[in-house]
């Protein structure tokens, strides 16, 4: 069998670092919890082939702390892990990475009818995490750069911050830390607390400090804990606002969806499973079109005819169909799963949408789970039983990280 973490001394009891990959922590944490987590893991990767567990192993181990790259990978490799022991668990016969077509998609599946008969289906994983390399996610570098300065010992301070421009390298720690260090030095408590308890207080008349590499530069305001909880030890910096840009969060989950539904165009019977953060109503337009908005306004004033009522109308450009009728008929559903974490399961949350052009069985767990029913127009959403129920490790999953 091949390991996913390697039986050693541990003896890491703090919480993960920000610039450190999901996989770094499990394999140094010492606490129990953890350890419950790496177990659990270990017997997921012990129930594949023997082929599936080498790569899978491949894919989610790497040196610490890891980088954005191996968080990524590791994430969809997890992602297909977590499939296999949720298909098992609704009772098919699994087989991992079929040939079909000149495809190895994930898995097929089959499973027998009410009425005796027998259902196949085939199941291609996505992992759809639309912040995940984006502007909206913080630059590794970065984050390193947090790492560094909640090095500093501050049990009377903390520092917010703003980050400007694009950081290249991690700038070393000893020339970072060295201007905030100085600023604590510096620092009087009590003529902070006061700045803090004026009524109009601004975040710029707060002791501030900086630090420049390159084009890129963080700027720290020293705010005081309150005096009740002085002298307890805390993280130093407290997060400025998040950079923000635009995310075509609709556009982009299509465009991943049409991507798999081309690959396996001719693979009947197909579920796309996707592993992602775009809500339930965004997805319904994924899948069903665009709603838009439309009202009417009177450009004459002497004009007294009744004007329609403003309403919702929805374009035809879902993945279901078009302008031209029904498309992507063989995708007979798409299964959106909510909190696939490692230590999270107890929160994980999946919504089934089937494909309502079909006249065909779709799987027994799709009518169990939480499922969108569609009619006339309006997406309705059915809640359903845990998707986590169907993982034969359910009972010990807990939230490690909560």
């Amino acid at each position: 069998m091949s390991r996913l973490f390697d039986d050693k001394p541990r003896n890491y009891t703090k919480p993960a670092r920000r610039a450190e990959t999901t996989y770094s922590f499990l394999d140094r944490s010492s606490r129990p919890e953890f350890k419950r987590v790496r177990d659990m893991l270990e017997r997921w990767v012990g129930r594949l082939p023997e082929k599936q567990q080498r790569d899978t192993v491949a894919n989610m181990r790497h040196n610490p702390p890891g980088s954005q790259q191996d968080e990524i990978q590791f994430y969809a490799a997890f992602f297909e892990l977590f499939l296999h022991e949720f298909l098992v668990g609704t009772g098919g016969e699994v087989v991992v990475e079929p040939k079909i077509d000149g495809r190895t998609p994930d898995f097929e599946v089959t499973e027998e009818l009410p009425d005796g008969s027998q259902l196949t289906y085939v199941v291609e994983a996505k992992d759809i995490d639309l912040e995940r390399g984006t502007k909206l996610e913080r630059d590794w570098n970065e984050l390193s750069v947090i790492d560094s300065l909640n090095e500093i010992h501050s049990p009377d301070y903390r520092l917010y911050i703003h980050m400007y421009g694009k950081l290249e390298s991690s700038p070393p720690k000893v020339h970072l830390k060295r201007s905030f260090e100085n600023l604590l030095k510096e620092a009087e408590y009590e003529e902070i607390l006061r700045i803090q308890q004026k009524q109009d207080a601004d975040l710029e008349d707060f002791p501030t400090a900086s630090f420049n590499s390159g084009g890129w530069t963080v700027v720290g305001r020293l705010i005081p804990v309150s005096p009740e909880h002085r002298g307890q030890t805390g993280a130093f910096v407290v997060n400025g606002p998040m950079k923000v840009d635009h995310i075509d969060d609709i556009g982009k989950t299509k465009d991943r969806l049409y991507q798999k539904a081309r690959r396996y165009k001719n693979v009947d019977n197909l579920v796309i499973a996707l592993r992602c953060d775009i809500s339930n109503n965004r997805l319904d337009e994924v899948l069903f079109g665009r709603q838009q908005f439309t009202f009417h306004v009177r450009n004459d004033p002497t004009d007294t005819t009744t004007l329609p009522e403003p309403h919702y109308t929805q374009n035809l450009n879902g993945f279901w169909f078009n302008s031209g009728g029904p498309i992507n008929r063989h995708v007979i559903g798409v299964v959106a799963f909510y909190g696939v974490y490692p230590g999270t399961l107890d929160r994980l949350r999946a919504v089934f949408y089937s494909n309502p052009y079909l006249d065909k069985p779709t799987p027994a767990w799709t009518n169990l789970i939480t499922h969108a029913a569609y009619s006339d127009g309006e997406v309705s959403i059915v809640e359903g039983v845990g998707s986590h129920t169907f993982l034969r490790d359910h009972e010990v999953i807990g939230n490690p990280f909560g």
